[in-house]
């Protein structure tokens, strides 16, 4: 049965784990929600979509909200048993430093388990789903396009008009202007206009592809007359990519796929998402000789240090990865020189704190 003290501990930074991973979370979930209710306001993406496409992009955030939020969370909770000097009071009646680092400890593995669990399974499953509610609503807008009514994509470079819809569900008297930026840096714009749109969708790539029929195509410079004319037969303007081709996006793979191939693009992924809770456990364990601070000093003193070192920690796997993919590094290095370097300095400091403990004090003679 557990002891007090470990109840106690495990308590407090469980506590202060959920608030902050919680904050975090809710910054995630709102900046996501945000981020696809502005594309909806612009007509890219159906409202019914929105939701949906914010909780998964919070599933694949959580591989960035849960490391930073334990390595917080570890190091406010000894901050403030610190600050109230119960630390010390913790130290006056013989609790040993392992006995406080346990409870800190054995949460940080349970994090780290969810973690492996979104970022190794759930992750990839979520981008899947993205990507089909991202074919699906080019789908879904291109049937809600209302004939008669002006529509525009693209932050407004793009127009799109309808006169009507046929008994089929073709778009009839067709008008598109696109503009952009020409190959000199001068704007431009292309202006189609057909007797006949209809929807195409591959089936085995799920590419959706708007189809103009009889129409004319004008290319050219504003306010001058040498403007390309073409007139087509058929025209097809594609409307969303096709699906990934085997071995193509890593990101909706799964990792059992991706731990079966050699591609240095595979191993760089599948590495980069063990690599979610293994940084759990080193952060976790580089924050417990951090989070140490006197009893007067402030309580944050040492977050900002760890904020820093967790930039530099993920930014040098994320490095790490990145010359794997581009055979640079050997995939046996991989990223795990990384880990290992930053285990290397945590077990180095924590070995510097039970050495200062067990220091022993000097005698003041009378």
């Amino acid at each position: 049965m557990p002891s007090i003290v470990f109840r106690y501990l495990f308590a407090e930074a469980l506590k202060t784990w959920l608030v902050v991973a919680g904050v975090l979370l809710f910054l995630t979930l709102g900046l996501g929600f945000a981020r696809f209710l502005t594309d909806a306001a612009a007509g890219e993406l159906p409202v019914s979509t929105v939701l949906s496409l914010a909780i998964f992009s919070a599933v694949e955030n959580m591989e960035i909200v849960l490391p930073v939020s334990m390595l917080l969370g570890i190091l406010l909770a000894l901050g403030r048993l610190c600050r109230d000097n119960e630390m010390a009071a913790l130290f006056a009646g013989g609790t040993g430093l392992m006995t406080i680092y346990r409870p800190f400890l054995v949460l940080a593995t349970g994090v780290a388990v969810l973690a492996g669990t979104l970022s190794i399974y759930a992750a990839p499953r979520a981008e899947q789903q993205m990507e089909q509610l991202g074919a699906a609503s080019a789908t879904s807008l291109l049937e809600s396009l209302a004939p008669g009514r002006f529509r525009t994509f693209l932050d407004g470079d793009a127009v799109f008009y309808a006169q009507g819809r046929d008994a089929q569900g073709d778009l009839r008297n067709v008008f598109i202007r696109v503009a952009r930026e020409g190959e000199s840096g001068e704007p431009t714009q292309t202006v189609v206009t057909a007797d006949r749109a209809r929807q195409q969708t591959d089936a085995d790539t799920r590419r959706v592809t708007l189809v103009l029929e009889d129409g004319w195509r004008y290319e050219g410079l504003p306010g001058q007359a040498d403007y390309r004319m073409i007139k087509f037969a058929e025209h097809g303007v594609q409307i969303t990519p096709g699906a990934a081709k085997a071995g193509g996006d890593v990101d909706t793979q799964t990792t059992a796929t991706l731990l079966a191939s050699d591609e240095p693009e595979a191993v760089a992924a599948w590495q980069q998402r063990v690599s979610v809770p293994l940084s759990i456990l080193v952060l976790a364990l580089l924050a417990l000789p951090l989070g140490r601070v006197p009893p007067r000093s402030g309580r944050y003193g040492r977050v900002i240090v760890g904020v820093l070192l967790y930039v530099v920690y993920i930014n040098a796997v994320h490095l790490a990865a990145v010359s794997v993919e581009d055979g640079a590094l050997p995939a046996a290095l991989g990223v795990w020189w990384v880990h290992a370097l930053v285990f290397v300095v945590a077990m180095a400091l924590v070995m510097r704190e039970q050495g200062v403990f067990a220091r022993p004090r000097k005698q003041v003679s009378a």
